[in-house]
């Protein structure tokens, strides 16, 4: 199938590319220059492995030991990103590929396709449209930065793959992180609401994010993309996350399907009115959707890495904070870093593939806010089925007196 070449808008482009930090040829992509944003950095945090409404796991991955070891004892200075040109460099590699996938995609787009799932229940497909969208990323990131590592949604992760063999290998300083369709189901059922997501680690610092999603446009499609440092966009146009204090009823919010069932909310938020809720599906297009300040917060149960990592940088590069929180303890974090040890002990690839955290995505203000008011419904739950368990247990044999 021959490759889409799409056009890419940015914001300014420079009429020499720069040389590309690998020693190879030079660069044939037009370099974006990003204007400074006139807001603070994100604050650094520990993230963990753990989801809102799951306690953590029996035997956590050493990534996940090693952040909690580290959170008591010591605070940890964030790694410091690659010079500009690098980043430029790679923050618009991104976007041009995002658009690129966003094209394929397009062109399965209502037609038929190979189905297979990944879970016994048929809940987690994979189509011919996510690998052959993963393929393409895939030449394409390899052609350009074949010193970098990629880490993708649908790599083959079964015996004898070469994701299997590279399972204990440490992550490499520049990850590219893929999730070639995220909302697959959607998109197999004829609903055009879906992501392609690209992320870029640097030393497990977020670097550069790029996500496509259909729209309607005369393009069929937007990328909104976001380098560490350098703002956000919306195919070349600055954009920002929805301002306000407090939920405000008549704007949209993003939460999980389960969210009535598992979440309770905190007294500063009781009462509320939280907005008008959409699910739509798609964890990579609900974080697109904050970043342009089309929902006013988001709230994400249990992501993985390829399914956040393009939206999130965009959210806190579009003036907006991404919180998490650490396992086994209450409190959230603003996002900074995936694996703050990666400088003494880069985690493997294997443990990158495991890593899940709950997410709140809005402003500096709102997000702490719906963040520190959400709990979990745990003791409901064990409360309600332990009196199950009573109510169906056979009772004890009575003997007549006398």
């Amino acid at each position: 199938m021959p490759l889409p070449n799409p056009s890419l808008q940015t914001p300014t482009r420079h009429s020499e590319p720069l040389n590309r930090h690998s020693g190879a040829s030079r660069n044939p992509h037009p370099i974006i220059s990003y204007p400074t944003p006139s807001y603070p950095n994100p604050i650094p945090f520990i993230p963990f492995i753990h989801a809102i409404t799951q306690k953590p796991p029996i035997n956590p991955p050493a990534a996940a030991i090693i952040t909690a070891q580290s959170s008591v004892q010591s605070p940890i200075m964030p790694t410091p990103l690659p010079p500009d040109d690098i980043a430029n460099e790679i923050a618009t590699a991104a976007t041009t590929f995002a658009r690129g996938a966003g094209a394929l995609l397009s062109t399965h787009f209502g037609s038929a396709l190979s189905v297979e799932y990944k879970d016994r229940a048929q809940q987690d497909p994979v189509t011919s449209a996510d690998r052959q969208t993963q393929a393409y990323l895939v030449a394409q990131i390899s052609r350009q930065f074949p010193t970098h590592g990629i880490l993708g949604e649908e790599d083959a992760v079964g015996v004898g793959s070469a994701a299997a063999a590279d399972a204990n290998t440490p992550a490499p300083d520049f990850l590219w992180v893929l999730d070639p369709l995220d909302g697959t189901t959607n998109f197999m059922n004829g609903l055009p609401v879906y992501a392609s997501s690209i992320g870029v680690l640097y030393r497990g610092r977020p670097l550069a994010g790029a996500v496509y999603i259909p729209w309607p446009n005369p393009a069929g499609g937007i990328v909104i993309h976001a380098r560490a440092g350098a703002g956000a966009f919306r195919d070349g146009n600055p954009i920002s996350v929805y301002q306000t204090d407090r939920p405000r009823a008549d704007r949209l919010i993003g939460l999980p399907g389960s969210f009535g069932a598992t979440t309770r909310l905190g007294k500063g938020l009781q009462g509320q009115p939280l907005g008008q809720l959409r699910v739509t599906g798609s964890i990579a297009y609900e974080l697109a959707l904050t970043a342009m300040g089309m929902l006013q917060f988001a709230v994400i149960g249990a992501p993985r890495l390829w399914d956040l990592l393009g939206g999130a940088l965009a959210v806190q590069e579009s003036g907006g904070t991404v919180m998490t929180r650490l396992p086994g303890r209450n409190q959230w974090h603003p996002l900074d870093s995936i694996a703050p040890q990666w400088d003494e002990k880069p985690p493997t690839m294997a443990e990158l593939r495991q890593w899940v955290a709950p997410l709140v995505a809005a402003n500096p203000t709102l997000a702490p806010l719906i963040a520190n008011n959400l709990h979990p419904r745990r003791r409901i739950i064990r409360r309600l089925v332990r009196n199950i368990k009573k109510a169906v247990a056979p009772r004890p044999p009575t003997h007549p007196a006398g």
